[in-house]
């Protein structure tokens, strides 16, 4: 074999082998491109899924709302005139199970809360004292709610109103239309926002509250419990082991009220775990139809999970 042909083979030999790295590299990218190709495809898939369970969890919500008022209204027409004496709706929830998935429905009683258009000074500072602040944190911020609900608030009212810390729109100066305004409240941080909102309402119109409806943290706040006490009721409310007759609870902050405004909380849980939290104030004594029987709808904050997961490992509960 002469050196050129040896040349000519060694050159066919590169020629080929770079050939087959071609062919492999080649290989390389289009399965690269395939398996990312499949993984686009699974995550579309998985987001597709969860919206769509999303979906199915706040209709359910929506119909669990719509089952609570429908039994609510149920329950007032057979009162009839005896309404007034049936005891308030305590918050106590109640599970079922709807279409494959557990369901928490608890119905409050608003006269059970703070009303901020209507509560006394010291009814407010003593809910905030109860939450753990300190007592001119307390009169400062109730001054705040107080001069934001004042359409012609004293100049001292204004004056604390405005507040000092920085917030970028006056005071309202006019009625709270929903608990959710608070956070427009000076001094009102989200902190305090998230543990003030479920204990007060604009629905009672009373100067006081009914104790016997009265959410488990506000009830052990007003009766002087410990802050983590309270923080700790307020985020798993039931079960507990509280006194309605405890004697530390101010009696002249207890005002008996109607059964007219409730919350109703409801909490979905689908089998492949996802969830929706919704609640709605009914007024129960406007005689305007079902339509104008709803006050405020809006999400809510999680408090059964651990319930709703034990409810469906056994089956879910009876139906709704």
């Amino acid at each position: 074999m002469t050196r050129r042909g040896g040349e000519e083979i060694a050159i066919g030999r590169a020629r080929r082998g770079f050939a087959l790295v071609t062919v492999i590299w080649g290989l390389a990218v289009i399965a690269l491109l395939i398996v990312s190709f499949m993984s686009s495809a699974r995550l579309q898939l998985q987001t597709a899924y969860n919206l769509a369970g999303a979906t199915k969890a706040d209709l359910l919500a929506a119909a669990a709302l719509n089952a609570a008022f429908m039994t609510l209204m149920s329950e007032r027409e057979s009162a009839g005139p005896n309404l007034a004496q049936q005891p308030p709706h305590d918050g106590a929830p109640r599970f079922c199970a709807l279409e494959g998935a557990a369901v928490a429905i608890a119905v409050e009683g608003e006269s059970g809360k703070v009303d901020l258009n209507a509560a006394t000074p010291n009814i407010l500072q003593a809910t905030l004292a109860g939450l753990g602040l300190d007592r001119r944190q307390a009169e400062t911020i109730a001054t705040s709610i107080m001069a934001f609900r004042s359409r012609s608030p004293p100049q001292d009212l204004l004056s604390a109103g405005e507040g000092s810390d920085a917030r970028p729109f006056p005071p309202k100066h006019d009625m709270f239309q929903s608990v959710l305004e608070l956070d427009q409240v000076s001094g009102v941080t989200p902190e305090l926002f998230s543990g003030l909102a479920p204990l007060v309402t604009v629905h009672s119109g009373s100067q006081g509250l009914d104790r016997r409806a009265a959410p488990p943290a506000l009830f052990a706040a007003l009766a002087g419990r410990p802050p983590e006490e309270v923080a700790a009721l307020g985020q798993r409310p039931y079960p507990n082991a509280l006194d309605r007759n405890d004697p530390r609870f101010p009696q002249n902050f207890n005002q008996v009220g109607v059964r007219g405004a409730v919350l109703a909380h409801v909490e979905v849980l689908l089998p492949a775990g996802q969830s929706s939290v919704r609640e709605a104030i009914f007024d129960l004594n406007d005689g305007r139809g079902p339509g104008s029987a709803l006050k405020e709808a809006r999400k809510g904050a999680a408090r059964y999970l651990d319930e709703l997961r034990q409810a469906m490992q056994s089956g879910g509960g009876p139906d709704c």
